[in-house]
């Protein structure tokens, strides 16, 4: 099996793995009038309703198992994500937001949601909330009511372009949200709540899972003024969103009220898939090196430091097939009006970088767990220093595409794309260097 080979099989694998569905049957049970969520048990007998609330990509599959554990007791609920893969649950109504940007659905969604809840809030009220990555954008509703749809759509487009990780663009969504922070779960105090993660996030930061709306945060409004002069966002925000900021519209966050009704459990995350990632390369021989530190950062740099590190793997263990895996995300801030994404940079500057070297012996890829890579219908890319040297001898030059934030085009016509379509899961984004 080539390098090549391998990667694939690596990724696909691991994609198998960490099946939303399959992991959330592993995790929930229903024995009787016990519902059984970990380690924590819930006596349905004393529920007289359940509500399920699902928000984000991965939210379709863990719905479908609640609906066959407790479709004869669930009394409301919604599901919003971008795209049903799979059946769609049949007690439940499926909004379809948008991703990247918020759409009118979005606001439906989140809308929909606090009225069911204020509807059904009662100590005899189990609510189970599915909370996965993209639910950001995908259930959404205003701070303050001047504030429009257009309004949060040019913030969410700024916050992603202007360079800012994922944290940062979390503490202004969650300040500038009527459903973040914390600011759902509110809306039904007296309920019971279980919230199950699906995380897109850093390892044990599930605040930040779709900008955390059943989980008060620690985030300030100091953390939330921080981010806004950083990266110099109030000249870059539109103007109603600026003058509520300068004019201190914004209210503080919940803060955490220690209610004992209110639990939070991990299903799946990044690092989960990683493990998943480094058993199969074990078991197709490779030595392999998890790389914990390299999650987040620049594009270009992330790229360079992952190829240093597969070359001081590799002459570490002389002869032997080495391979080097990492997670999160990088930045990649838009520098043009191509289509592509992190994923398909990270591999196009990564095997430029192997091509400058001369190192034929090595192969990179970088996908999205949720199958969705930026503004192309691919979920990542693999590639190495050939792909390089033949799209050169054809006449393409990969820093053009570059300046236009096209590395999608660059790597279909290369055939070095991978396309998924949407999965179904969302646990950020895994990268593979392979090397002998």
């Amino acid at each position: 099996m080539t390098l090549h080979d391998s990667a694939l099989s690596i990724f696909h694998r691991t994609l198998a793995a960490i099946d939303v569905e399959k992991v959330t049957r592993n995790y929930l049970h229903r024995a009787g009038n016990s519902l059984i969520a970990g380690d924590e048990t819930v006596d349905l007998a004393q529920i007289s309703r359940i509500v399920v609330i699902g928000i984000g990509k991965a939210s379709v599959a863990p719905a479908r198992v609640i609906e066959e554990l407790l479709g004869d007791r669930l009394a409301d609920g919604l599901i919003a994500t971008n795209a049903v893969v799979g059946d769609a649950p049949r007690r439940l109504r499926v909004i379809l937001g948008g991703h990247p940007l918020p759409n009118q659905a979005s606001l439906e969604a989140a809308q929909s949601a606090l009225s069911i809840l204020h509807a059904h809030d009662s100590e005899e009220t189990l609510v189970l909330f599915l909370i996965t990555g993209g639910g950001s954008s995908l259930f959404e509703q205003p701070i303050d009511s001047t504030l429009t749809l257009a309004d949060l759509q040019d913030v969410n487009r700024e916050l992603v372009g202007c360079g800012a990780v994922i944290r940062e663009m979390n503490i202004v969504r969650r300040s500038l949200s009527a459903v973040k922070g914390g600011r759902l779960a509110e809306a039904a105090p007296r309920s019971r709540q279980i919230s199950l993660y699906v995380s897109d996030v850093n390892h044990g930061d599930l605040a930040s899972v779709a900008s955390g709306p059943t989980m008060p945060t620690e985030t300030t409004l100091d953390d939330f003024r921080r981010v806004i002069d950083k990266y110099r966002l109030l000249e870059r925000f539109p103007s109603s969103v600026a003058r509520l900021i300068r004019e201190d519209g914004i209210p503080p966050m919940p803060r955490s009220s220690g209610l004992t009704q209110r639990s939070h459990h991990l299903l799946l995350d990044n690092y989960r898939a990683q493990a998943e990632a480094r058993s199969f390369a074990e078991e197709l021989g490779f030595t392999v090196e998890m790389a914990d530190d390299l999650i987040e950062g620049e594009v270009e740099e992330l790229a360079r430091k992952h190829i240093e590190r597969l070359v001081a793997l590799r002459t570490r263990h002389p002869g032997l097939t080495v391979c080097l895996i990492s997670g999160g995300e990088a930045i990649c801030p838009v520098r043009g009006s191509g289509r592509g994404g992190r994923n398909q940079e990270f591999v196009l500057r990564a095997a430029i970088n192997l091509h400058v070297q001369g190192d034929g012996n090595t192969v990179v890829l970088s996908a999205g767990t949720d199958g969705i890579d930026g503004t192309s219908p691919a979920a990542g890319a693999i590639a190495d220093a050939r792909t390089i040297q033949s799209a050169q001898e054809r006449g393409f030059a990969p820093a053009d595409y570059l300046r236009n934030s096209d590395s999608f085009t660059f790597l279909a016509n290369a055939g070095a794309t991978i396309v998924t379509g949407p999965t179904g899961n969302n646990v950020r984004d895994l990268r593979l260097l392979l090397g002998q």
